[in-house]
């Protein structure tokens, strides 16, 4: 008896590439009917800025599905962000930014970075394990001997809003952010042991004007993974009692001009460059369901609202405190004249 299984999708169709571009009002007017932009840098910046800015990093599938995962097949993805218009993070955003890539005639691929952003910043730079998915694409000009490399994230939350060039000080703002290119040496690893040299790795890092410090985000390598690496780490991330989002309410989205909204759990708030700009704290579920459909353009479905397993209850009023009684006959007469009117 044999088992037959469809096999699982390994490329975006041009029809779902259309789609994509769509999704994110892409401009193709100017070209002819069912051409695809040509695979420039002008092309990358466009697309990077855009997908930042129309999909929300948002980690609704873990509080509001059945299965609390998030789903990163190609089909999956395809449904979620674009018939379904939601969002999601590194291993579904930037899996479909490589593959879109790809139908477009980029030449790129994807590695895995560990984040190091230190939870405060006088604290040094912390390494996690490697879960943050990223792509490098690479212009390669034969006849000039030009050969540059970008690295393309639209899947860290705030995002940087344009690919930055993998050299050492390359510098990009945007809306008044400021992030810059460098590298970076993990700090618990131990190469020498083996006879290897210090491990050095690229680092994408932003600047806190109000620290005048250069903070670190992430650092990878330009080393090749393959899929079966991210399913492994997605599912680390979706499942593990030490993930940072085993048990998150988190949408994140970048506005055109450099702002970006932040729902984590029990309050939205909304920043830039400068820092926070204001705070909403939810007290009730419907504050923050409307406050999804305001900043994010999401409505959770019948179906959604059903598994979701992150309500925010009002707070029970507090029942004021009744002094004990003696049980004893002049005891209840004093009570009974003092409460008498």
């Amino acid at each position: 008896m044999s088992i037959e299984s469809t096999p699982l999708q390994e490329h975006f169709t041009r029809e779902q590439i259309f789609g994509i571009l769509n999704r994110i009002a892409f401009p193709l007017s100017h070209l002819p009917p069912n051409t695809l932009p040509e695979p420039t840098l002008a092309t990358l910046q466009e697309l990077h800025t855009r997908l930042v800015i129309t999909i929300p990093f948002e980690t609704l599938a873990l509080r509001t599905t059945a299965s609390r995962g998030v789903d990163i097949s190609l089909e999956g993805i395809y449904d979620r962000v674009v018939v379904q218009k939601r969002g999601g993070w590194c291993f579904s955003l930037n899996r479909l930014g490589y593959e879109l890539l790809l139908g477009l005639g980029f030449r790129t691929q994807f590695t895995i970075g560990r984040v190091c952003k230190p939870p405060k910043p006088t604290d040094p730079p912390r390494f996690t394990a490697k879960t943050h998915r990223v792509s490098i694409v690479r212009f390669l000009d034969e006849a000039t001997g030009s050969d540059t490399k970008y690295l393309f994230d639209i899947g860290f939350g705030n995002s940087v809003q344009l690919p930055i060039q993998l050299k050492e000080g390359a510098t990009i703002e945007f809306g008044g952010h400021i992030r810059r290119m460098s590298t970076r040496t993990h700090i618990q690893a131990q190469p020498d042991i083996l006879g290897h040299p210090p491990f050095v790795m690229w680092c994408i890092e932003e600047f806190l004007p109000a620290d005048d410090k250069w903070i670190p985000w992430y650092a990878f390598s330009e080393q090749q993974f393959y899929e079966n690496d991210c399913q492994v780490a997605n599912f680390y991330t979706c499942y593990s009692p030490t993930s940072t989002f085993f048990k998150a309410f988190w949408c994140i989205r970048s506005t055109p001009e450099g702002d970006y909204y932040l729902l984590v759990d029990k309050k939205l708030m909304i920043k830039n460059a400068k820092g926070l700009v204001k705070q909403i704290d939810f007290f009730r579920e419907q504050d923050r369901l409307d406050a999804l459909k305001e900043y994010f353009d999401i409505v959770l479905t019948d179906e959604e609202l059903k598994h979701h397993d992150s309500w925010i209850v009002p707070a029970e009023p507090v029942a004021e405190a009744v002094p004990s009684v003696d049980a004893s006959v002049e005891s209840i007469t004093s009570l009974a004249a003092a409460t008498t009117v």
